[in-house]
């Protein structure tokens, strides 16, 4: 390892010591390495069979697959490691890799902005699964938050792209489009910009008209059922599902742009005050008015207990104090210009009258079960019920933008066989589970449904566990960017319908896109990157470490 390397990752006793209280489980510490050399012809110890973890979700098994067989071509049998898709999500963006874990990040609205993906590799970030340490990349990270200069801003982004690469901690080669579906036959349906036509773009689900007399929007996907927290939930899809029923103070519009929502009116005091003052006249579900009060409570909630999937987004509040009946005064310790654009979008509003009480009936709030009544929000679309199969909603109509259909019904299906055949015989309008494009375009194929694309921040990306060997040096991780054919994964499982990244989690495609070349196949420069860092090939080009 380099000097310079050596500076970046600090493997001393205290960093291991906060990687260890990633929330869901220890980190995995002995390496995979075979003990002989069995090939001849080398004097290094052989790098050993490496595990990829993988959830099974959509066709994630097979992408990883295929990325195994393009890295074996260095030397190193790659192996897959599946599990549910639940239990993946569970473990996957907090516990650090046993040696290699293939975790997307789903096309959430508040992800659009390239803040939250960018805090994910900060020393203190609790979905920082690598275990990525790096004091240039805080320091500038903490810059671009500060940075109101749109053209500052890009230029830091990009800075901190150039680290990302060059250090490559984890490596995004492809961002497919979101190709999916649509029943237009029954409802007019507008896809969120950019994030794709996927339905955790809320507004997608909220605008959607029906076409006739139906009156029931219905979105079906391969998603387990839990009683959700709605602070909580098990899976991205639930997540958003749940927003439909809670207010937030700012949401993604159809245009892809934050827009104000239930805060009428934002006032930047200065970098660090900012007062939202809401709409008059919102409710709860339960008839309960929605005040001041309650947003003070929220920001004072969120930032006292743990949220993991909150954290990333409030760790900058440092108080909220009520102003008036409507008006909140939010104080953060530093400037952050991705605030309103991220945080705000994805902040549920709670009715501090039924919050104010969990703490009292549970060990941690993050571990509360609501019941169905429980979950009160005050958005579009309230839930009346939750089963295995399925979530249903009534429109809400003391809300200010009551949907233009009577019910919403989210269901859960076994497969994308079953999907299929709901599409066929129009029993759902969308799909939160993307199916293979092929499946899209004979789908297609019937004039009452419409094929739907356009970018989307999901991707492809592989997470490398940076405290292990062969890891911990940035000359295999380069390697095995080199050995990826990210080109060849494009037009296999997405008919060529996605966009090439750089290894880096900043959409290609965004204005803060630093001009790195894109990841490209290329195995001999894999070979020639090793062996100019001291690893050699045996007889039977097997891999084996630097001598020691």
């Amino acid at each position: 390892m380099t000097d310079d390397n050596k500076r970046r990752y600090d493997f001393g006793e205290q960093s291991i010591d906060r990687r260890s209280m990633l929330k869901g489980g220890a980190m995995a510490t002995v390496a995979l390495l075979a003990g002989c050399n069995s090939g001849g012809g080398a004097p290094g110890e052989q790098v050993g069979t490496q595990t990829i973890r993988v959830g099974e979700l959509s066709n994630f098994v097979d992408v990883a697959r295929e990325t195994a067989n393009m890295w074996s071509e260095i030397g190193v049998d790659f192996e897959l490691d599946t599990t549910t898709w639940g239990t993946f999500v569970g473990e996957a963006y907090t516990n650090q890799p046993e040696n290699v874990s293939h975790t997307p990040w789903g096309s959430s609205p508040d992800r659009v902005d390239p803040d939250y993906f960018l805090s994910t590799y900060t020393s203190d970030s609790s979905v920082n699964a690598s275990g990525y340490e790096n004091e240039e990349y805080d320091d500038l990270f903490d810059q671009q938050r500060a940075a109101y200069d749109q053209s500052e801003r890009t230029e830091i982004i990009q800075q901190m792209q150039e680290i990302l690469r060059e250090d490559l901690p984890e490596l995004t080669y492809v961002w497919p489009k979101a190709t999916l579906p649509i029943n237009t036959g029954q409802f007019d349906i507008q896809p969120t910009e950019f994030i794709g036509a996927r339905t955790t773009g809320t507004m997608t689900v909220l605008t959607a008209e029906p076409v006739g007399d139906t009156d029931t929007l219905i979105v079906g996907a391969q998603q387990e059922i839990a009683i959700p927290n709605p602070l909580a939930p098990s899976s991205n899809d639930l997540q958003y599902l749940l927003k439909l029923a809670y207010d937030t103070p700012s949401r993604v519009g159809l245009d892809g742009n934050p827009t104000n929502w239930a805060v009428e009116e934002y006032e930047q005091i200065d970098e660090t005050t900012i007062d939202m003052t809401l709409r008059d006249g919102m409710t709860f579900h339960d008839g309960e008015s929605v005040t001041g009060e309650d947003l003070k409570f929220t920001f004072d909630f969120l930032t006292e207990y743990t949220f993991p999937k909150y954290d990333p987004f409030l760790s900058d509040v440092e108080s909220a104090t009520l102003e008036t009946d409507q008006t909140v005064r939010v104080s953060l310790a530093q400037p952050n210009v991705a605030f309103l654009n991220s945080a705000m979008t994805f902040m549920n509003i709670l009715p501090k009258h039924i919050w104010e009480n969990v703490p009292d009936e549970v060990d941690e709030p993050v571990n509360w079960d609501a019941d169905v009544d429980q979950l009160v929000g005050s958005g579009p679309l309230e839930i009346t019920e939750i089963t295995d199969s399925e979530i249903r909603y009534e429109a809400f109509d003391d809300h200010w933008e009551t949907p233009a259909y009577d019910e919403f019904i989210f269901v859960n299906r076994a497969s994308m066989e079953a999907i299929r055949a709901d599409f066929e015989e129009q029993n759902i309008h969308m799909t939160t589970s993307s199916p293979p494009p092929s499946v899209t375009d004979a789908l297609a194929e019937n004039d009452y449904i419409t094929k739907s694309t356009a970018a989307s921040v999901l991707q492809m990306k592989m997470t490398f566990n940076l405290d292990q060997a062969p890891y911990n040096d940035v000359a295999f991780r380069k390697a095995l960017m080199q050995a990826t054919d990210a080109q060849r994964i494009a037009q296999i499982f997405y008919n060529g319908e996605a966009d090439i990244g750089d290894g880096t989690l900043v959409h290609p495609q965004l204005d803060y896109a630093a001009d790195l070349p894109p990841v490209e196949r290329d195995v001999e420069g894999a070979k020639e990157t090793l062996r100019e860092a001291g690893y050699e090939f045996d007889n039977n080009n097997n891999l084996h470490y630097p001598e020691e």
